[in-house]
């Protein structure tokens, strides 16, 4: 028991100790309020603080510098808000002469993507084990896969279910969609490039995609059986050239992608010609392109709405970012964290398995979900991208002995967009200091004032004046109040003008006149209270005058001595 009381003891101690410091810092940053008021530069402070001041002029400086700082924060949040909502500008940029100019990627996706007697082939000596009724039934599945896709893999689980999966298992389903795929020869006949001709399957490469089997010029990549490889250097074009085009003829119904060769091709495509037999069709593009200076970099990529190339590393694409390849990589990613697989449309990863029909359900079920842009938030545009625009596209129909797509360049182009910080981090500093230096005298060393004021100097305060002030909190809490003088005249005007003490200023007195002034006055009060209550009783309850005789002519007697009354 006494161990106990003891530790209470020494709680308790320690408890006081701790409020005795906060009452003691509380003073002291009292005190540094009133100094820091007193020597700031800020304007309009040390007024609202100095001793001596009306209230009214007080209260006056109070509002002119709350206007003024409230001023000051509107402007700076309008500025901070266009600091990060459109901190550049995009003007043009006119130095583009005797430059090369890459040829835009345009992209053939034959209608019929297979070749339907090769399919037919290779599943009679496969699949169907040399039965040719059975190679029937086999055959279409084969043909469904070389145009693949979330709209259609409904139908491929369908066809694939007299199929046996050990015999499916054998190859995947890439490896199957790349044994019925419609051959090059098979899909374009002639081409042209600057005008001279070129062979079209030494230039147009298989790709794989959600659009299923096309060729493609001028691609950055290819699609095997096994992978997406690189290509070779893109084609490029010269102001000196003969001509600015490309011409091919398909030998079927075709889509036609046009688009930048820095892109990665898929599903956000969509194509501009649709071309069919006996039918000429000459497209004459722009380009336009927008770079972004490095200036940029030093905006977060929320401010500037775009990354840099080499600023973000994606995984599946690693040699440089663009939207196309990061909104590709959002739906791989997608359908393996739901699926456990990777779609045979999109590029092998390594220890990634791919998809087999058992996956297809899966695929079928979650395909909303992986197609959805909304979870691809994460993706933004280059900050060097390159658009081609179709500003004249002409159709000229039963043109048998002239039929093809000639896509050409309209004019040379000769002018660039440029993207450049107007409104950096030197440029908010800036104009933060101006702003707060015109309304309110700031700088950057009095907000280091403040913090010296409200933090190093109370604290030295507290440990290095400690007692001075708790004989001051002490006094402040023990004296009376000060004595309110309700006289409107000064006190100098109550003396005579020989005395020595005359002044225009009122009179200070110390501490303890003042509470004898305090106590008079009460007691004078007091007197005048009670004198003041007895002649108020008096006139309280009505006198009753004896009649003497004369209550019969009582308003008589009245007139006649009524000056005697009281």
């Amino acid at each position: 028991m006494p161990y106990e009381k003891t530790d209470h003891t020494a709680v308790m101690t320690t408890r006081q100790r701790l409020i005795e410091t906060l009452v003691i810092f509380r003073r002291s940053l009292i005190y540094q309020t009133k100094e820091f008021f007193q020597n700031s530069t800020l304007h309009g402070v040390r007024y609202i603080a100095e001793t001596g001041r009306p209230i009214g002029e007080k209260f006056m400086w109070f509002c002119f510098t709350s206007i003024g700082a409230v001023t000051a924060l509107v402007i700076i949040m309008s500025l901070w808000e266009k600091f990060q909502t459109n901190p550049t500008i995009t003007g043009l940029d006119t130095d583009f002469h005797n430059q090369n100019v890459v040829f835009p990627t345009t992209v053939v996706c034959p209608a019929t993507a297979y070749d339907h007697a090769k399919a037919y082939e290779e599943v009679y000596k496969s699949l169907a084990n040399y039965d040719a009724e059975k190679a029937q039934q086999i055959t279409p599945f084969l043909d469904q896969l070389t145009s693949l896709n979330f709209d259609n893999i409904r139908e491929a689980e369908k066809l694939a279910e007299g199929i046996p999966a050990e015999l499916l298992a054998e190859h995947t389903l890439r490896e199957w969609a790349f044994r019925a795929q419609i051959p090059c020869e098979s899909t374009l006949i002639s081409c042209k490039y600057r005008d001279e001709d070129i062979v079209c399957c030494d230039h147009f490469h298989p790709i794989y995609t959600e659009h299923g089997f096309c060729y493609a010029f001028n691609s950055r990549f290819m699609s095997t059986a096994t992978e997406d490889s690189k290509t070779g250097p893109p084609h490029d074009l010269y102001e000196t050239d003969k001509k600015w085009a490309l011409f091919f003829l398909p030998n079927s119904t075709s889509r036609i992608f046009i688009f930048s060769n820095e892109e990665y091709f898929g599903s956000d495509f969509n194509a501009q010609i649709d071309w069919t037999d006996d039918q000429l069709v000459e497209v004459r593009i722009s380009k336009k392109n927008t770079y972004t200076t490095d200036d940029a970099r030093q905006l977060s990529i929320g401010q500037r709405k775009c990354i840099f190339r080499d600023e973000v590393k994606l995984n599946y694409f690693p040699d440089s970012y663009t939207f196309s390849s990061c909104m590709k990589q959002c739906r791989m990613t997608k359908a393996i964290k739901l699926c456990k697989c990777n779609p045979s449309f999109y590029k092998p990863i390594n220890n990634v398995p791919m998809c087999t029909v058992k996956d297809f359900a899966c695929l079928n079920e979650y395909k909303l979900n992986i197609t959805n842009i909304k979870d691809c938030l994460q993706c933004e545009l280059s900050c060097s991208k390159t658009v081609f625009n179709i500003d004249k596209l002409m159709k000229f129909m039963d043109r048998a002995e002239a039929s093809g797509v000639l896509v050409e360049f309209l004019t040379w182009p000769i002018i660039r967009y440029k993207r450049e910080v107007l409104f950096g981090w030197v440029d908010l500093l800036v104009s933060f200091g101006g702003i707060a230096s015109l309304f309110l005298g700031f700088s950057l060393l009095s907000g280091v004032e403040i913090i010296y004021y409200f933090t190093l100097r109370a604290c030295c305060m507290v440990y290095k004046n400690r007692q001075e002030l708790y004989e001051i909190e002490q006094r402040i809490r023990h004296e009376p109040p000060p004595a309110i003088d309700l006289k409107l005249k000064l006190k100098s005007h109550s003396k005579s003008a020989n005395s020595p003490n005359s002044s225009a200023v009122l009179q200070v007195q110390p501490a303890e006149a003042q509470s004898a002034d305090l106590y008079n006055m009460s007691r004078q009060r007091k007197s005048e209270k009670d004198y003041l209550n007895y002649s108020k009783s008096l006139y309280r309850t009505p006198k009753v005058l004896p009649d003497h005789g004369y209550a019969s002519n009582k308003d008589k007697w009245q007139f006649d001595h009524g000056q005697y009354l009281p």
